[in-house]
């Protein structure tokens, strides 16, 4: 598990630095990625909470209103030399279009934060098999296209977490940031039904001025 693996390393200071977040000039990676968004109340309550760590961190790098979100599959992970990907945008669409159809909306549960040695996460746990089914048969549909090369290889996206911090310098306070972390290990951030995806170009972070939307799919009841 992400937490008894990075938890104690954090709270020494044991941390992985960003490299890309403090020169972002030298950041050509992007990639394709389906994603769902919390609504703007759901944001706030999550943004609030960054502010109290922040006080102690003011240095790392925090998820704002225009970047939180949650994914579904990354389509190809964020490489520099994406182009040749991006030329096959129509298939991809096609792809998405074909497995969506019939995919009913879905509740997320905003529960608790986990951590890795680079980022901190709030946790998100769907109410049914929708969101894990959907990823299946995301790839599925990739490999039978042709169009799974850029999957992630280091590991199969079985989560619904979202990143709300990365480490982009030292930490100042690690042993008063873990206890915070440690406290609201279980801190219920909320609810929200998934409605819409978004097909977006991303970088890295999702930054606004990076991630177009390509297409908007809206789930409906089956």
């Amino acid at each position: 598990m992400l937490w008894d693996t990075s938890f104690e390393a954090i709270s020494r200071g044991d941390i992985d630095i960003d490299p890309y977040i403090t020169n972002p000039g030298l950041d050509r990676r992007r990639g394709l990625t389906l994603i769902f968004r919390p609504p703007e109340e759901i944001k706030t309550t999550v943004i609030d909470f960054l502010k109290s760590i922040q006080v102690l961190e003011p240095d790392q790098y925090y998820y704002g209103q225009s970047n939180l979100h949650f994914t579904v599959l990354s389509l190809f992970t964020a490489i520099p030399d994406y182009q040749e990907q991006y030329n096959q945008l129509d298939r991809y669409r096609k792809v998405v279009v074909e497995v969506i159809d019939g995919v009913s909306p879905f509740s997320l549960h905003l529960r608790g934060l986990t951590v890795s040695r680079g980022a901190l996460m709030v946790c998100g746990y769907p109410d049914s098999d929708t969101l894990n089914n959907l990823r299946n048969a995301l790839r599925q549909k990739l490999i039978q296209n042709n169009l799974a090369q850029g999957l992630d290889k280091r590991y199969t996206l079985t989560a619904a977490h979202s990143t709300v911090m990365r480490f982009s310098h030292p930490l100042r306070n690690p042993f008063e940031l873990s206890q915070i972390i440690q406290t609201n290990r279980y801190r219920e951030f909320g609810r929200f039904d998934v409605k819409c995806l978004q097909l977006v170009k991303n970088d890295w972070y999702m930054s606004q001025q990076h991630t177009p939307i390509m297409a908007e799919y809206y789930l409906r009841q089956a």
